[in-house]
């Protein structure tokens, strides 16, 4: 018999709103649920109560930092549960499909020998729970039969497991985990604002590339490889067990929306002038903010500094970014 435990990996930062789903997923088919909580203040501490399972470290960092969190989860896995285990690192708005567990994709990552990197497809849910966006690329590395490799992780968008170049790939593409981010529109507008100004002070992406990566003006029905209805039986066996799989909680503004303010009171407007964050009210989030009493909340109005300039500059970085990949993808094609 297998001694392997499914450890799953969860960064958590004001996650309530969907908090409960997956902590009762992930009960069914976990061993453990590591949570690294990043001073959360919506609730989320109180819903870690209620799952046994669930085992609640402090993320104490005050910036946005994936490495470090990513190290400091796996870290806490070795340290308590040893090697040879399915470390599982998923989002809490990932949420594994209820027809998995019953696949033979299943019953191959139990049996994966320690150094093999599990790869996943996330369908994208898409404005609500009947609509998913799928990719054809193979999956994401979300998961690693741990072998106490070394992670090298980035401050963002990083590899959320170790991925060494000796490891075996396994594809398990009838497991799914069904990615929430898109069911709330606002909220990923909010989330990709944070983004770009977190790249900005990283210096992890130039102006060009980060106004095509988080362009205000998205289309998101153009996403993925397919649209499709979603698959009913993702659901049900969750549904059947009393999960509620369909309810999204939205919200006038969000936790990034606040970190934002915070990262303003820090380095002032004027850095942030060309990012394009300014189709956004922030002094009416600020008087939010203040209304509610978030710390670090800026004293000053926030309006986008140098209206006129920072609005024309911006579209002509837009232009210019267009004919650069244009060019680019004439010139490959021209290669062939």
């Amino acid at each position: 018999m297998s001694t392997k435990k499914i450890i799953v990996l969860v960064p958590v930062k004001n996650e309530a709103w969907i908090l409960e789903r997956f902590l009762s997923v992930c009960s069914i088919f976990a061993d453990h649920i590591i949570i690294a909580d990043q001073n959360s203040s919506d609730g989320s501490t109180t819903i870690y109560q209620h799952f046994p399972k669930a085992i609640v470290i402090n993320n104490t960092n005050k910036e946005y930092n994936e490495a470090d969190r990513q190290l400091l989860l796996i870290q806490t896995a070795r340290e308590r549960f040893g090697l040879n285990n399915i470390l599982l690192a998923i989002d809490a708005d990932e949420i594994l499909s209820a027809n998995a567990m019953q696949s033979n994709d299943w019953q191959l990552m139990l049996k994966a020998k320690p150094g093999t990197i599990l790869y996943f497809e996330k369908p994208t849910l898409l404005k609500d729970t009947s609509t998913a966006i799928r990719y054809l690329g193979g999956g994401w590395p979300l998961g690693y039969v741990d072998d106490g490799a070394e992670h090298t992780p980035t401050i963002i968008h990083s590899t959320r497991v170790p991925t060494p170049a000796y490891a075996d790939k396994l594809y398990l593409n009838d497991i799914k985990f069904l990615h929430y981010a898109l069911v709330r529109l606002d909220a990923q507008a909010s989330k990709q604002r944070m983004y770009s100004m977190v790249e900005n002070l990283k210096s992890t992406r130039g102006i060009r590339r980060r106004r095509r990566a988080y362009n205000s003006q998205n289309d998101f029905s153009k996403e993925g490889d397919v649209h499709e209805p979603s698959n009913p039986q993702w659901f049900k066996g969750w549904e059947d067990l009393g999960v509620d799989m369909h309810t999204i909680n939205t919200s006038d503004y969000y936790w990034y929306d606040y970190e934002a303010l915070r990262i303003f009171n820090t380095h002032g407007t004027s850095r942030f002038l060309f990012d394009d964050i300014w189709d956004f009210n922030w002094e009416a989030c600020r008087l939010k903010a203040i209304e509610n009493n978030y710390g670090n909340t800026p004293l000053f109005k926030i309006n986008r500094p140098f209206l006129g300039i920072g609005s024309f500059i911006g579209r002509q970085i837009d232009l210019l970014d267009y004919t650069f990949v244009t060019v680019k993808a004439l010139l490959k094609t021209l290669r062939r």
